[in-house]
């Protein structure tokens, strides 16, 4: 396989650049950390802008690159740079590349890598090794190693323009296609195979993302463990931290698309890997953590509405707790604020279930904590719903206690949010609350 192959796989590819600008993925590698002094970043990014597919920009601003070093646990500065130059190159994904133990470590970023709510599908931490001596004479590139990247940085990208949404699935099919043929290349030896197999894994699974199938899941899983097995091969515990956080991405999208019937099993497998994605990425390695946390939340919360084990519901809430602790609202607002709801709708079943007034106080809190961003002058709707829910824990608080305060208080809330509703002229929000002040009238009266 040339690499004239590889750069053609699909007919669109054999056009000029210009023929087809929104068809490209465009891509930002940053010179790399090494000693070197190969200049591999600009080798690098020579080879990948000969593909057609790629709109190839090379930064090379002078910075601390200390954060690389992945054991230096300063992962705020590692996003909050790559977003950076994202923003400034207009770049769909960011390639950092750091020299150790005569290797090149690959980490791919993008944009909104660490949102909540997030489908997980790239961490900043996983990683892809490939041999120094590759970017000394890049001809020599691995041709398969180079389909691999080729594969990674299509499937990390969320898919934009119509070019994008259009060929992206070809594209990984066609990929999957050729890597499928030859998927240990002769010239890289073992110690690379888990980075590669677990990347694979990863292309595979985005790949089959909308429409999972069994023998899908046989696929990507043996991928995964085949890393497992080489595990000793990867030098720092997040490698294969990463790997089980892969599987617990896998079995969470079993248990999404599952048209087998076994939701629990799947639902049990994705909490276990992701707790075990836990031991290795943990509170050193803050935003996995958080990350791993939320979809633990989510999990364990579906746990419960399918098994209504207790102990889930608590579960539930005390991943939030930890995801809460990660998401702050001065560096990740939008997020706190979906967690801060989260946490307020699963504090008041919790609540409700136990009989518990502490409980049900801590989820209105979750819920006021929201209004810090959904202000009723900017965001007037979503504040009246968070009124409401407010309101409507009040009211559960006045039946659980047979306390009449508690009704008056639970009125003044859906009252505002009344007013609200009517100026908006949401005419099936209003009909809702007024039927709850009906319910809170028949009691006080």
């Amino acid at each position: 396989m040339s690499l004239s192959q590889l750069s053609g796989i699909r007919d669109f590819l054999s056009g000029t650049k210009a023929a087809k600008t929104d068809a490209l993925f465009n891509v930002t590698v940053v010179a790399f950390e090494d000693r070197c002094n190969l200049n591999c970043g600009y080798r690098f990014a020579e080879l990948l802008g000969k593909n057609e597919l790629f709109n190839v920009t090379f930064f090379n601003e002078p910075f601390p690159k200390g954060f690389l070093n992945l054991q230096g646990r300063n992962f705020f500065d590692f996003i909050d740079r790559g977003v950076q130059i994202i923003k400034k190159t207009q770049a769909d994904i960011l390639i950092w590349g750091y020299e150790e133990n005569g290797k090149i470590r690959l980490n791919f970023q993008i944009e909104n890598q660490y949102v909540i709510p997030n489908t997980l599908t790239f961490s900043l931490l996983d990683s892809l090794f490939v041999p120094l001596n590759y970017f000394s004479n890049p001809e020599t590139f691995s041709e398969s190693l180079l389909l691999l990247i080729y594969g990674i940085i299509i499937a990390a990208v969320k898919p934009v323009t119509n070019s994008q949404i259009k060929n992206r699935p070809l594209l990984l099919k066609d990929i999957i296609k050729l890597l499928s043929r030859n998927q240990s290349p002769k010239d890289i030896t073992r110690e690379f195979m888990p980075y590669i197999t677990n990347m694979l894994g990863k292309i595979y699974l985005e790949n089959a993302r909308d429409n999972l199938q069994p023998e899908d899941i046989e696929v990507v899983q043996d991928l995964f463990e085949k890393a497992l097995v080489n595990k000793q091969y990867m030098r720092l515990p997040i490698y294969f931290g990463s790997v089980y956080n892969n599987l617990g991405m896998l079995y969470e999208l079993a248990f999404q698309i599952d048209d087998n019937n076994q939701p629990l099993e799947h639902l049990k497998k994705a909490i276990s890997y992701y707790r075990e994605a836990q031991k290795y990425l943990n509170r050193n390695y803050p935003y996995d953590f958080g990350l791993i946390s939320y979809h633990l939340a989510v999990l364990y919360f579906e746990f419960w509405k399918h098994t209504a084990d207790l102990q889930a519901l608590r579960d539930a809430v005390a991943q939030l707790r930890e995801a809460e602790k990660v998401y702050s609202f001065a560096q990740f607002p939008q997020s706190w604020c979906h967690i801060e709801g989260l946490l307020g709708y699963y504090l008041t079943l919790l609540g409700m279930k136990t009989l518990s007034n502490e409980i049900m106080q801590l989820a209105i809190n979750s819920y006021k904590n929201q209004q810090q961003i959904y202000e009723q002058t900017v965001y007037p709707m979503e504040w009246a719903d968070v009124q409401e829910k407010i309101g409507n824990i009040y009211y559960l608080l006045g039946k659980q206690n047979e306390d009449e305060n508690f009704m008056l208080e639970a009125r003044n809330y859906l009252d505002s949010a009344l007013a609200v509703y009517k100026e908006l002229r949401n005419k099936d929000a209003s009909k809702q609350v007024l039927a709850a002040l009906e319910k809170i009238k028949n009691y006080i009266d």
